[in-house]
């Protein structure tokens, strides 16, 4: 496993969140994942969050490749998961497929992956109500 420092560079915008619920300020690489900042700190399921998780390597087609999921989620009752936050227009890149397939594989926590529709436009409908 390891750990991937991001920096700010001309080309990719970083954000930061500062949480209450963590007591840290979580570094992200877009905006969809700062709106996703928003929904995991105001979520009463979950206990905390970590963005840009420790990272693994796992094997597709033969092929050893790095992964650092976005977010690891620590729920209330124990649990945890994975969560990678991506457009519609990511989501159909041979990569994510590629993590989406071999992530099955892996034992340590399930993952899921989050269009930018749930993170953006299911919270402004919740918090209405």
């Amino acid at each position: 496993m390891y750990r991937r420092k991001l920096k700010h560079s001309r080309v990719k915008n970083l954000f930061k969140f500062a949480s209450q619920k963590n007591n840290a300020t979580c570094l992200v690489e877009s905006a969809l994942e700062y709106d996703a900042c928003f929904h995991f700190e105001y979520s009463p399921n979950i206990k905390s969050f970590e963005a840009q998780p420790l990272g693994f390597h796992y094997v597709y087609e033969d092929r050893k490749f790095p992964y650092t999921p976005d977010f690891l989620l620590h729920y209330n009752d124990g649990g945890q998961k994975y969560l990678e936050i991506k457009t519609a227009k990511e989501l159909s890149k041979l990569e994510v497929k590629q993590i989406a397939i071999a992530s099955r594989d892996l034992s340590a926590y399930p993952e899921d992956i989050q269009k930018n529709s749930t993170c953006q436009i299911q919270g402004k409908i919740t918090n209405i109500n």
